[in-house]
């Protein structure tokens, strides 16, 4: 059994913590167990990558307007690949930079299988059991499929999946009304994919104040098809798709 003085289990926000210790007292020795990439939801499937992805769809609407100013261009294609490329070609090499600062650190066992509790204050990892009277669990979350009939037969994408496709689709409908459902509607449509926002919330983007919202619900609109305050009941697949 090895024995340390913090493990924490995750890469994402509870590196923040193990910095804090590690500045403090630069003689602990802590575990960090994570099975997927390092750097938690934010850098591998989260707000980095969106942002990454809103950045090229802002720059087309961008030139689109360019003719108000007087400015003629035109956008001859869009190659969507290379855009998806380049977003996980950036991800990577953070994740890459964060793996090899986690290896090579004096203070941290890093370890990349599944943890699993055995017994109080004790974990497994792979073959190895660790202990620690004070363990961080900063899992973060995973995206909520709705229970849509005919959902699974269908086949769908989530907010993690979406990341890894290379094909555009010709057009897309978004399950649900929030941030991430605008950022994503406003990135495929500038890629030229039909989409339609559909959200059981009677407010677009329901976090924000009403005035926020509503601006963005009318500047979207001139590109995506957005319903508020309905609900999808259910999926189907039909001779012309999904």
């Amino acid at each position: 059994m090895k024995k340390y003085d913090s493990i924490l289990i995750g890469t994402g926000s509870g590196m923040e913590i193990i910095a804090a210790m590690t500045q403090e007292n630069p003689n602990l020795r802590i575990a960090v167990i994570d099975k997927d990439a390092p750097g938690g939801i934010c850098l591998t499937r989260g707000c980095i990558p969106s942002k990454l992805l809103i950045y090229p769809a802002s720059f087309v609407r961008t030139v689109e307007k360019s003719r108000e100013f007087g400015i003629h261009t035109e956008i001859k294609s869009i190659d969507f690949k290379a855009v998806m490329k380049r977003m996980r070609s950036i991800i990577d090499r953070d994740v890459n930079m964060i793996r090899k600062g986690l290896s090579q650190s004096k203070n941290i066992d890093y370890y990349t299988e599944q943890a699993e509790f055995t017994a109080p204050y004790t974990i497994k990892v792979g073959k190895e059991i660790l202990n620690s009277e004070m363990i961080f669990l900063s899992t973060g979350s995973r995206p909520s499929v709705p229970p849509v009939e005919g959902l699974q037969e269908t086949g769908y994408l989530t907010s993690d999946t979406i990341l890894e496709i290379k094909e555009l689709p010709r057009s897309i409908a978004i399950i649900g009304g929030g941030y991430i459902a605008a950022e994503y509607g406003h990135f495929l449509s500038a890629m030229r994919s039909k989409v339609t926002i559909i959200g059981r919330n009677p407010q677009f983007i329901p976090e924000e104040e009403p005035e926020v919202s509503a601006l963005a619900k009318r500047e979207l609109q001139q590109h995506i098809t957005i319903l508020t305050n309905h609900e999808v009941r259910k999926a189907e697949a039909t001779s012309k798709g999904k």
